[in-house]
């Protein structure tokens, strides 16, 4: 699980995902922290996505391992995960189409047919 969410293993995926995936006009410094693990800051920028380590954000989404491991293994998506008080988000939230933010955080952190144990060992 760890080689799956690092910083290097997600601007691989990034790139997996491709253009036309985010929309040109999305501009957003997206910090991701999975507590225990990692904080990295997924930017999107001109249709591209990229991975950095470290939290330099204009949002912040926050939440645990075990919901980003159902999140892995697409037993959950961003929306449910917040909706379940799982992800919690901070900043400037009315300035971003969310919707489509998320949806990309979901296919960037999904492995379609993973099976992650539900903790880290």
């Amino acid at each position: 699980m760890r080689s799956l969410l690092n910083p290097e293993t997600l601007a691989a995926r990034a790139a997996q995902i491709g253009e036309g995936h985010v929309p040109p006009e999305l501009t957003l410094r997206l910090g991701v922290e999975i507590r225990g693990l990692w904080m990295y800051t997924v930017s999107f920028k001109e249709g591209h996505i990229s991975v950095s380590e470290g939290l330099d954000c204009d949002i912040s989404i926050h939440l645990g391992q075990e919901t980003a491991i159902e999140i892995a293994n697409g037993r959950m998506n961003a929306q449910q995960a917040i909706d379940a008080g799982n992800l919690k988000l901070a900043g400037e939230l009315r300035k971003i189409p969310l919707a489509k933010a998320l949806s990309t955080l979901t296919a960037l952190l999904s492995e379609p047919g993973s099976d992650y144990p539900s903790t880290l060992p």
